[in-house]
């Protein structure tokens, strides 16, 4: 590859495993994507886990293809899906496949706290309350399944757990460990506030490195096996969320996100947390971000909706490509009612197209279904943007979309419209550009968040769009959000 540099990013999540590898040139960053495979959950006797063992494999001969392909591996990244994890025994070994957030263990949990343990722990780390969060996992592990919790001597987040299982070297990682809700997002450090009201062991949690370190190299065995040179393991952001806001392409410290998939996270970047009434009110969490700034965020439904839609549409026979869902929807030409997509009629529904004409009391073709949809996603960013314009006390002119789903133009355009604000979408690869990113500072320490964002901003292409300018449209879009928030 002359004299590219070949940095490989892992990528996995909740349905796929992805290996790419980034070639830097000394001023920009080309992916390529060699290896992937889908990745889901597994229902053993009423409870899902994770096949670990699969995605080390997998994720093994992704390692193998970068190498074949492009030369010399650099080092290597790790960026997952956030909340799950393993555990280690007395022996050293895993003492089985980690359990999925799906299970309803850490529901229980949550259920059972009063209203003032809830609020205590919501100030004791920055971190909203969700059934989800690892914290109630495991408390619903030692509850339900206490000789797993009994057995315990390492807690180890699906990021940290392949990480040991690629260098043997038990650690952990700043980003991955806020979404425990364990962690202190004030000091960095786990929360012996949360630890002590719960009578956790705090030696379960492994020390946390510094992004752009080296923590581990490829155990010598594997890289015989797989034959590739022994490569070093650099700690980064290694929750995918906090990785994708790296490489937001932003000209400044202030710019607003959406890292748009199947869910949206929508926030900012602060260099320090919010942890206060209103916040927790208002559904936002500071999770780790990198190199020590904070991720303010709030979950939202993304193309959830809009996949399940054509999902139900192609129950036909027909197959639908999301241009011609773009047509049907634009076609449309009436008025059409605008839902919550975060409404839980909305979560798992097994019609959704149904579920929409439930919500809003109205028949609706399938035209006006998607039209809806599509407007009530973008009122529902520009209602969190307020709010976080709101907690944070600034003000943003520009939103940054980026992920998978900042390929839906019309998405894009319609966000614009109603948020009135310009929307620039890019990069789609945008987590493992941040991971590879992070990597640089292996090689280069004195790199700094904005100098990564500028090298990241010279790799990849962009799309901007501005607000509608015609009156007559914008007091339409202007009426549809006035509709949105009565239904609040």
């Amino acid at each position: 590859m002359g004299n590219k540099k070949n940095y490989v990013a892992f990528d996995c999540g909740n349905s796929s495993i992805r290996v790419l590898s980034g070639l830097f040139d000394g001023e920009k960053i080309e992916t390529k994507l060699v290896h992937q495979v889908p990745n889901e959950a597994i229902n053993v006797n009423g409870i899902f886990y994770w096949d670990i063992l699969y995605i080390f494999r997998e994720l093994q001969i992704g390692l193998q293809k970068a190498f074949i392909k492009y030369g010399h591996v650099e080092s290597v990244g790790i960026s997952t899906w956030g909340i799950d994890f393993g555990l280690l025994g007395k022996s050293g070994q895993l003492l089985g496949n980690p359990l999925c957030y799906r299970n309803d263990f850490g529901e229980k949990v949550l259920n059972s706290l009063s209203k003032e343990e809830k609020d205590k722990i919501f100030k004791a780390t920055g971190i909203l309350d969700h059934p989800m969060n690892s914290l109630y996992q495991l408390l619903g592990i030692k509850k339900y399944l206490p000789e797993y919790y009994k057995e315990a001597e390492k807690f180890l987040l699906i990021p940290d757990l392949l990480a040991w299982l690629f260098t043997g070297v038990i650690c952990g990682e700043p980003s991955i460990a806020s979404t425990t809700q364990i962690l202190n997002m004030r000091d960095w450090e786990y929360s012996s506030e949360v630890i002590d009201h719960f009578k956790l062991n705090p030696s379960l949690f492994p020390p946390l490195t510094k992004h752009g370190e080296v923590y581990g190299n490829l155990k010598q065995d594997i890289a015989g096996s797989l034959k590739i040179n022994i490569c070093p393991f650099v700690s980064l952001p290694s929750h995918d969320t906090a990785s994708a806001v790296v490489s937001v392409p932003a000209t400044s410290d202030d710019f607003l996100f959406i890292s748009s998939g199947t869910w949206s996270l929508i926030g900012t970047e602060l260099k320090e947390p919010i942890i206060n009434a209103d916040v927790y009110k208002e559904g936002f969490a500071n999770e780790g971000g990198a190199l020590g700034t904070i991720t303010f965020l709030k979950n939202s439904t993304g193309m959830h909706i809009l996949q399940n839609i054509k999902r139900e549409m192609e129950k036909e026979g027909q197959k639908y490509s999301w241009d011609q869902l773009v047509k049907m929807a634009d076609s449309c030409m009436s008025i059409v009612p605008v839902f919550d997509p975060n409404d839980k009629s909305f979560y798992n529904p097994l019609d959704m197209p149904a579920a929409i004409c439930e919500y809003t009391k109205q028949e609706l073709s399938i035209e006006e279904v998607l039209a809806s949809a599509y407007i009530s996603l973008a009122c529902s960013y520009k209602q969190s943007i307020e709010k976080i314009e709101k907690l944070s006390n600034k003000k943003y002119k520009v939103i940054h979309i980026v992920g998978g789903g900042c390929r839906n133009d019309y998405l894009n355009q319609i966000s614009s419209d109603i948020t009135e604000k310009i929307v620039i979408a890019g990069p789609e690869e945008a987590t493992s550009l941040g991971n590879i990113g992070i990597q640089l500072k292996k090689d280069q320490p004195d790199l700094s968040l904005f100098k990564i964002r500028q090298i990241l901003k010279k790799s990849i292409n962009t799309r901007s769009f501005t607000p509608v300018k015609d009156q007559s449209l914008k007091n339409k879009m202007e009426a549809y959000y006035e509709k949105y928030k009565e239904l609040f």
